[in-house]
């Protein structure tokens, strides 16, 4: 699978391509286990295995060192976006939507029961 190199976001893959932040190649205890879980990714545009992989599977990642990183290089925070633009338009993260739209679920959901039993 070929790597690009770029100056936003941490890392994606998009099936043809993993694409990760040029920055992280100062930092080989992020850049390893990071390109390792790209490319434990399928090639399908959402699976119960990539779902798995980014929010249940145990990471080798250090969060301490991620946040640093990311606070060190702010393009990074692109990551944390829903939707892409590339070179063939808009590309949606799957897997960020729907943790998105449970989180707002729970969020409303206690807000509502919360207000209502107070």
């Amino acid at each position: 699978m070929k790597i690009k190199y770029v100056d936003w976001g941490v890392a994606n893959n998009f099936g043809d391509r993993i694409e990760i932040n040029r920055n992280l190649k100062n930092y080989p205890k992020l850049l390893a286990p990071i390109l390792s879980h790209e490319q434990a990714h399928t090639d399908k545009t959402i699976s119960w295995e990539d779902i798995k992989l980014d929010f249940f599977s145990n990471s080798n990642i250090n969060s301490w060192e991620m946040f640093k990183f990311m606070i060190k290089h702010p393009k990074s925070f692109t990551q944390l976006l829903p939707f892409y633009v590339t070179k063939k338009g808009i590309t949606c993260d799957i897997n960020l939507i729907i943790m998105y739209s449970i989180s707002i679920t729970i969020f409303i959901t206690t807000i509502y029961f919360g207000g209502k039993y107070l």
